[in-house]
């Protein structure tokens, strides 16, 4: 099945069933089938056949939905922009999707018109109408057409599935998170799509009538898999409450950090919980943390009992990385007998390894066991003697997957493609460094990129950085490698304070990491920062404190403080 059938059959089976529910308004199965196509039609208009790429850089709204199953249904490989791009960012990556036509927003609007010059594929260039509507009373700029004036290019014409396509054709094309270096392009096929959105229908347990929280950003893998996949497929609906904004930007890790206006507003979040008939909640592990930080909504809102309850919650389903052990039982008291259920995996090769319910009290650690339908290999990274061999239990090794959720390639990187593909076309290089116990879970222990060594000793950060958060005084921690003329590489940490006015000395930081770790994984260097810069699924970009750590100015919310113990 294609992603343009999937909309079409259910609008089709359940065309009163409400897919999408926010202040823009309710809509249907059948409401989302027909505008889809009228997207389609419209495309095919513009001259637009199978195979042509184009782009959407706007935020959530019912009308991104239709145009990324219209682009579907049309047979287009539609690119995914982040609305939170800079004018270079979106020229950059605007220009390597070779997008024939852009729908943007209307707060994009500034960034697009300064991008133009860079955008040579770009013919046409659409301004949606926003979440709620609100740029409709103000007209398009002269280089745009309206979302309706384009849509009326098609009224009239018949519509009919494009052919030659088939379920291994890509339909969209999503930016890797870049939380080591540049993005790249991932062609994501219909048949990977279809596949994963059916396996996370088991895995978390969604069925007809089931209402997710729209906590995520369309753009993103995480949003793509669930909504715009598992949810069609259920027949449940996507819920973004009056309460909750449709922008979600990366997030601050305390409420007490949390900038005015920010997207993400956990109260808000635990009113909706406790008012829409939410039964499953999205979310990255720093929107969990301020969830846990966040106080509750007044007695007087909540339900009769005077307390916070999220009455219809079932399941609680994160990834980007592995809660805090500490926090579990925290989460535990806060949505008594939700189910927690975390996806590890990458937008290259899906969803590949998972933590169970159970796994969160016995393996609080681990990133969990692999998916039913996926093989997981671990294979040396050292010498030549073991490079590509699989490594025992116990040993540190890089994951390499084989599973139906697996990309086509990246788009226009051969070298990185061969690099990926390295052990044949089923199996893709994760760059991700894993141990394997003898029960089969797996612990993540970095990623190959941020790997440091010290005097030709190999030092894994995620090792250095559990050891920190443990540390009282420590809300979060990124470690990572700076040049040293005498040891190649000496071990750095930023480290976000838990009480901003009382941060840990780097003495007492050194002296707990001393405790449990050899001298040579202890931080030469420690960098107080207010925040980390992150990608918009919360992961922390490394690459960027490193640059700035070593220019001298950490990136973060302050100005950061460079210590020597």
């Amino acid at each position: 099945m294609l992603i343009g059938e999937l909309v079409e059959r259910r609008g089709l089976k359940s065309p009163d069933l409400v897919f999408w529910d926010a202040p823009e308004g309710r809509f249907t199965y059948g409401e989302l089938s027909a505008a889809s196509e009228r997207v389609a039609r419209a495309l095919a208009a513009e001259g637009l056949t199978p195979g042509h790429h184009a782009a959407i850089c706007a935020e959530t709204g019912f009308d991104y939905v239709t145009a990324h199953f219209g682009a579907a249904r049309a047979g287009l490989v539609l690119a995914h922009l982040n609305p939170r791009f800079t004018p270079s960012e979106l020229a950059a990556l605007g220009a390597h999707c070779d997008a024939r036509l852009l729908f943007f927003g209307a707060p994009q609007t500034a960034a697009v018109a300064e991008a133009r010059p860079a955008l040579k594929a770009t013919r046409r260039f659409v301004r949606l109408p926003g979440p709620a509507g609100e740029a409709g009373a103000q007209p398009p700029p002269d280089w745009a057409m309206g979302w309706e004036e384009w849509l009326g290019q098609g009224e009239g014409r018949a519509f009919s599935p494009p052919d030659g396509l088939s379920p291994e054709s890509p339909f969209q094309l999503l930016y890797t998170s870049g939380t080591t270096g540049a993005p790249k392009g991932a062609l994501i096929s219909h048949r990977a799509k279809i596949r994963q959105g059916l396996t996370h229908c088991l895995n978390l347990g969604l069925v007809e009538g089931d209402r997710v929280l729209g906590a995520l950003p369309l753009y993103h893998q995480f949003a793509q898999w669930l909504m715009l996949a598992a949810v069609p497929l259920a027949g449940a609906t996507v819920v973004y409450p009056a309460v909750f904004p449709a922008v979600s930007p990366a997030v601050s890790p305390s409420v007490s950090r949390r900038k005015a206006g920010s997207g993400f507003d956990p109260v808000s979040v635990l009113r909706a919980l406790e008012r829409e008939g939410i039964t499953h909640l999205p979310a990255v592990p720093t929107m969990l943390y301020r969830l846990l930080d966040a106080p509750e909504p007044r007695a007087a809102e909540c339900g009769a009992k005077g307390s916070f309850q999220a009455p219809a919650l079932r399941c609680i389903v994160y990834g980007g990385a592995p809660i805090a052990p500490e926090r579990i039982p925290r989460l535990r008291e806060r949505f008594p007998g939700v189910r927690l259920f975390q996806g590890f995996g990458q937008t290259e090769t899906g969803y590949c390894l998972g933590l169970m319910d159970a796994d969160h009290d016995a393996r609080p650690e681990s990133i969990g066991r692999p998916d039913l339908f996926s093989r997981l290999r671990l294979v040396g990274i050292a010498g030549k003697d073991t490079a590509g061999e699989d490594v025992p239990d116990g040993a540190v090794g890089e994951i390499v997957v084989s599973t139906p959720y697996l990309m086509n390639g990246y788009y226009k990187a051969p070298a990185e493609n061969a690099a990926f593909f390295a052990f044949g076309r089923q199996w893709g290089r994760t760059g991700d460094l894993a141990v394997r116990d003898g029960e089969g879970y797996y612990t993540l222990v970095g990623r190959k990129t941020e790997m440091v060594i010290s005097g030709g000793v190999k030092i894994h950060p995620q090792e250095v950085e559990a050891v920190l958060r443990r540390h009282p005084g420590v809300a979060e921690a990124a470690v990572f490698g700076l040049p040293d003329p005498e040891w190649g590489e000496s071990l750095a940490a930023a480290v976000i304070p838990a009480d901003p006015c009382s941060p840990p000395t780097p003495e007492r930081l050194a002296a707990h990491c001393r405790k449990v770790l050899a001298g040579y994984k202890i931080p030469r260097r420690f960098i107080l920062m207010d925040d980390f810069p992150r990608t918009p699924s919360g992961k922390v970009q490394k690459h960027r404190i490193r640059s700035q750590a070593m220019e001298g100015e950490p990136d973060g919310t302050g100005p950061g403080q460079v210590q020597e113990p």
